[in-house]
């Protein structure tokens, strides 16, 4: 089977044959219908995480994949060949508190898919370890359901996080109206009744944040983000700053928006620490908290909500052998939505 992989660090990824996976026991082979490339895999290809994520070179990329049961081991239940599945990226050892609390992207031990010991999905075939990995997505077109595995899942869990925070005169800041965003745009507004504020750097952008039904729009590049959202807010500023990029840029910002007893959700993985102004901080109580991807039932809960039918999922696709080009455009900025690998 072809599959692109990392050979070494800072380098393109490398079309190479490999053998097909055969899959034992618990194991599942699946035929990948789409991957999504995501800002995490050129980050973990530009080696920024070697030290953190310890890999055994050359891996396939890809932890955001969907696909056809191909293959199955002799220990798999409930699934058949031609079957469409969703691969649950957060793979855990299943055993510490956090798998067994049902947060298995916590695992103190994680092993995942592309970026760790296991190959991911930038290939025309991926083995999974077990079939508890799988969420069943029948009747779905792989190349949809493959984004919502991470760009679909991680701001979901991260809306849950504060909507209880939220209220009809409430307003969220969303920073990067990208693969994350597009989503984060459309949870708010389908599970919480806030005013949803976006901040895009181009036009482009702009349009996918209306599209996706942001309130409010500011272009970074044309006006001035403080003075804008004082003209949209007034005394009451923000409540929640939901920041997909976390540059040291959009923290600032995102601080000093705040109202009192406000939050500030971390999801991006763009910068390495920011400034807490703690004076500030304190006195009006503001809270920053993180999230991290998704558990297994919330992407299922995910799935669920994309089968509505009221959850739109933006691509733009390429072919394996583009994955290059894929990489390129997501680094420039030029995709809208998700970018998907079809093979």
């Amino acid at each position: 089977m072809k599959t692109a992989r990392l050979h070494k660090y800072n380098e393109s990824l490398q079309l190479d044959e490999v053998d097909l996976p055969k899959p034992k026991g618990e194991g599942v082979t699946i035929r990948v219908g789409a991957a999504g490339v995501c800002h995490s895999d050129i980050h973990f290809m530009h080696g920024e995480w070697k030290d953190t994520l310890r890999v055994k070179l050359p891996i396939t990329v890809g932890h955001e994949t969907a696909g056809y049961v191909e293959e199955v081991g002799d220990s798999v239940q409930g699934l058949a060949k031609g079957d469409v599945v969703a691969v649950f990226g957060g793979w855990g050892c299943g055993i510490c508190e956090f798998c067994k609390g049902g947060d298995e992207q916590l695992c103190i031990s994680p092993k995942w898919p592309g970026l760790s010991e296991y190959d991911g999905g930038y290939a025309e075939y991926m083995h999974v370890p077990t079939y508890r990995f799988l969420v069943k997505a029948k009747g779905l077109d792989p190349k949809h359901v493959a984004p919502l595995t991470d760009a679909g899942l991680t701001p979901y869990r991260a809306v849950k996080k504060v909507r209880h925070l939220l209220n009809p005169n409430s307003f969220t800041l969303v920073f990067g109206v990208g693969g994350l965003g597009c989503y984060a745009i459309q949870y708010l507004k389908l599970l919480s009744p806030t005013s949803v504020i976006s901040v895009v750097r181009n036009e482009a952008k702009a349009r996918l944040a209306k599209e996706m039904g942001s309130d409010y729009i500011i272009n970074s590049r044309e006006e001035d983000v403080k003075s804008s959202l004082k003209k949209i807010t007034g005394d009451h500023r923000v409540d929640v700053v939901l920041d997909m990029v976390s540059s040291k840029e959009t923290l600032d910002t995102g601080i000093a928006s705040l109202r009192k007893k406000g939050t500030l959700v971390l999801v991006g993985l763009m910068g390495n620490s920011f400034d807490l102004p703690i004076f500030r901080s304190v006195v009006n109580e503001y809270s920053v908290i993180a999230s991290l991807w998704g558990n297994y039932n919330e992407l299922g809960e995910v799935i669920g909500l994309y089968r509505t039918g009221r959850l739109k999922t933006p691509v733009s696709q390429f072919k394996l052998s583009e994955v290059g080009k894929a990489i390129e455009n997501l680094e420039a900025g030029k995709i809208q939505g998700r970018a998907i690998l079809v093979p």
